[in-house]
């Protein structure tokens, strides 16, 4: 197939290279990274257009996927298009940034792009533009979701520099870096500073499954293991069961079934921002180009639905478990597999008892005894999945009580990091408790008129008894509106699990018993960031066991970033309105000595600080990134893949300093600088200033005599000017520091300055 097509294609340039062409324009020369590089400041807030935009532009790239291909004994377009040649590229050094869609809106032969193979090495002209709004100049930077093209320059034919050659490694990915959710469901939303580094370059993604696809070009999604999607676009008439042209088929083609094993899958990232779909945006997809693009497992049996009853199994209790088992092809053995105390585990087959459910019973066992247990599903295809589907990180499990009268501790706890409790969907009583938040604090909240879209936040009471891990809950139901902070109460209800937190679900008044009121509220745990760090995963046993429990970060804190995107980074000073570019639902970054972040929420808290992220200020205290905090504490929540501190009310902030990067000056400097800083002495705060003559990524931080870290500063891409931002050593004894910059600049510049700073107290 390639040695025909180099031959028409040398033959094809052999003859342009005779052709005449004048041309008076004047092209930059620059490398794609210029082209695609936007600051993570814009991307923040959505802004994704190529600073370039409008511009004439020549670079030297490596063809990732040509507009045509040579099978069955002819060409046939590879790309979509019947009036225009499209061709996928990469900048030779493969770095992000790196990826282009370059388009010929004719089908002529001038440039003779169609010719060009996998792997050529070629130096192409053109108009940078942004897909489909290409007629928009290089003023109008403002935009966001749109696809970065060239314009082909159609005056001449482009340059072959070395026929031959491959597609450069695909850069291995995670859905998270393009979206964060089931987007554009369920309240996902687009990772910008994530994904766009990647528009146009070659990844791989693995381990997923096939879920459902979507109209207009886009049959099916790859989903991972915690329900993030990304839609897969049929680009490539390998992958299309309508292609484009018609008659361009290139091989027999079905989207594949749902709950599909998805080895791996190669390909193209695009923006597809003008195929909305449903009144949002689908910005990122992702585009397989050849066959081996994509690898398939098979469809193993889908687990749901388990069940166990008695709900708090006793002594005497013969266990029965269920669980609902469907397969594509006859299923060979549905079992349960259960340990007690850690002991081998037993497997037991289980019977079809009903349409698709299975059951069988597990044995008695003595009191306290822990039960832990998975069920397991086999087909002819030789096929097997697990429920959990994981079950190094998580088993479901019970502990045999005397009787369905539980405590807070023995309702939530959980032995592993699954973070469901041992009596999910069980009806438990006697559970007592002093309630620390109630619904004045934690109101039944949505924001309808966001720009992002519904923010809400649901109303919340809490109960806890005593402090120490596992010592809080979360109550919930009509009956429990009523109860206010202070009170002792006696709940019955159902255990409940939504959206990774538990929950005692009562229904009706009699479910609710006030014991007495006025108490003192339990101590807060004095934690750091570490054990509360935003990073850590749902379920996390280190952090799950102070859920619903109330939480304090004792020491100073400094916001990191005001505007706190799930996955994303943070890259900007001042508070930002949520948008569907940034979803930041009123959530923020703090820092302690740990020098680890954790997460505070704001939304349905009576409360007045804000990072406004509803656009309401008026009567407001406005958060700004690098403020610090004397303390903050709150209710420990979970929702939308993090753990947050949830403050109640403003007796839950400390004093709030607005210290931090200020820009002084977005002139032209014509040098790094590092100034002193002022006053120097100081005590507690001085001030740092330093300029920057380009776009760089600059990192600040504070080092002791004895050369350790105790503070990072900045740590972020800043634009070029002059900048101030205030240094708070409240926490930290007398004595000489180092505060020591970085800065890398766009322009390959690289400087470092130390200065000495003397903190008398």
């Amino acid at each position: 197939m390639k040695k025909l097509k180099y031959f028409a294609l040398a033959a094809v340039f052999a003859f342009a290279s005779y052709v005449v062409v004048a041309n008076i324009m004047t092209w930059l020369n620059v490398t794609l990274m210029q082209v695609q590089t936007v600051s993570n400041d814009s991307l923040t807030v959505g802004k994704d257009w190529s600073p370039m935009i409008g511009d004439s532009v020549q670079f030297t790239c490596r063809v990732v996927a040509p507009p045509q291909v040579y099978v069955n004994g002819a060409f046939h377009s590879l790309l979509r298009g019947t009036s225009s040649w499209t061709c996928y590229a990469q900048d030779t050094s493969n770095s992000v940034y790196g990826g282009i869609v370059i388009r010929q809106g004719s089908r002529f032969t001038n440039t003779f792009i169609q010719n060009i193979d996998t792997g050529n090495i070629i130096t192409v002209k053109g108009i940078v533009q942004e897909f489909w709004s290409t007629s928009v100049t290089g003023l109008d930077r403002n935009k966001s979701g749109y696809l970065t093209q060239i314009a082909l320059d159609t005056s001449g034919p482009i340059t072959l520099n070395s026929p031959g050659g491959s597609r450069p490694a695909p850069k291995l990915v995670n859905i998270t870096d393009f979206a964060i959710g089931d987007y554009p469901n369920a309240g996902g939303y687009i990772n910008y500073v994530g994904g766009e580094k990647y528009e146009g370059m070659y990844v791989e993604i693995r381990n997923v499954t096939v879920g459902p696809g979507l109209v207009n070009r886009q049959p099916f999604s790859i989903v991972d293991a915690n329900g993030n999607k990304l839609y897969v676009r049929d680009y490539s008439n390998f992958f299309s069961t309508s292609p484009s042209p018609p008659g361009d088929t290139l091989r027999p083609w079905s989207v594949p079934a749902q709950g599909t094993i998805v080895n791996y899958i190669k390909g193209v990232i695009i923006n597809c921002n003008n195929e909305g779909v449903l009144g949002n945006q689908l910005p990122y997809v992702i585009v397989p180009i050849y066959p081996n693009d994509l690898s398939l497992g098979g469809v193993p049996p889908q687990l749901s639905s388990p069940t166990k009853n008695p709900g708090v199994p006793t002594p005497s209790d013969s266990v029965q478990v269920t669980v609902t088992v469907q397969s594509s092809t006859t299923l060979t053995g549905v079992k349960v597999n259960y340990r007690i105390n850690g002991g081998a585990f037993t497997q037991k087959s289980m019977s079809n008892t009903a349409g698709n459910i299975f059951s069988t019973k597990m044995p008695p066992t003595a009191l306290n005894n822990l039960v832990e247990y998975y069920f397991s599903a086999s087909n002819q295809a030789g096929l097997t999945r697990l429920l959990p589907a994981d079950t190094s990180i998580s088993k479901l499990f019970y502990v045999v009580k005397a009787s369905d009268s539980l405590s807070i501790q023995e309702v939530q706890y959980c032995v592993n990091n699954g973070g469901r409790s041992g009596y999910e969907n069980a009806i438990v009583r006697g559970v007592e408790g002093i309630v620390t938040a109630d619904t004045t604090d934690f109101r039944n909240y949505s924001c309808t008129t966001c720009q992002g879209g519904a923010v809400t936040a649901p109303a919340r009471v809490i109960i806890q008894n005593g402090t120490g891990p596992f010592s809080g809950i979360w109550i919930s139901g009509p009956p429990t509106d009523v109860l206010q902070k202070g009170q002792k109460v006696r709940i019955r209800g159902t255990v409940t699990y939504s959206y990774g937190i538990n929950t005692i679900l009562t229904s009706s008044p009699t479910d609710v018993q006030v014991l007495s009121s006025s108490n003192p509220l339990p101590a807060p745990e004095i934690l750091t960031a570490s054990v509360l760090a935003n990073n850590k995963a749902g379920g996390d046993l280190t952090i799950k066991k102070w859920e619903s429990v109330i939480v304090r970060l004792n020491t100073p804190v400094w916001i990191t970033c005001i505007n706190a995107s799930r996955g994303t980074a943070c890259t900007t000073q001042e508070p930002l309105i949520d948008t569907t570019f940034r979803r930041n639902f009123g959530e923020f970054l703090v820092i302690d000595n740990s020098n680890v972040e954790a997460r505070v929420m704001l939304p349905g808290a009576n409360l007045t600080y804000t990072n406004n992220w509803d656009g309401v200020t008026s009567g407001k205290t406005l958060l700004t990134k690098y403020d610090s905090i004397s303390y903050v504490q709150g209710v420990l929540y979970y929702a939308y893949s993090n753990y947050k501190i949830c403050p109640r009310t403003n007796a839950d902030f400390g004093t709030v300093t607005p210290v931090g990067v200020k820009s002084i000056s977005g002139e032209v400097a014509n040098s790094f600088k590092l100034n002193q800083n002022f006053p120097n002495p100081f005590n507690p705060v001085t001030r740092i200033s330093f300029t920057l003559p380009e776009y760089s990524k600059v990192t600040i931080k504070v080092y002791d005599l004895l050369g350790r870290e105790v503070r990072q500063l900045v740590n972020e891409n800043m634009n070029m000017g002059t900048f101030m931002i205030d240094f708070n050593g409240s926490d930290l004894s007398s004595g000489v520091y180092f505060v020591r910059m970085t800065a890398d600049g766009r322009t390959g510049m690289r400087f470092t300055d130390t200065k000495k700073m003397l903190l008398i107290k």
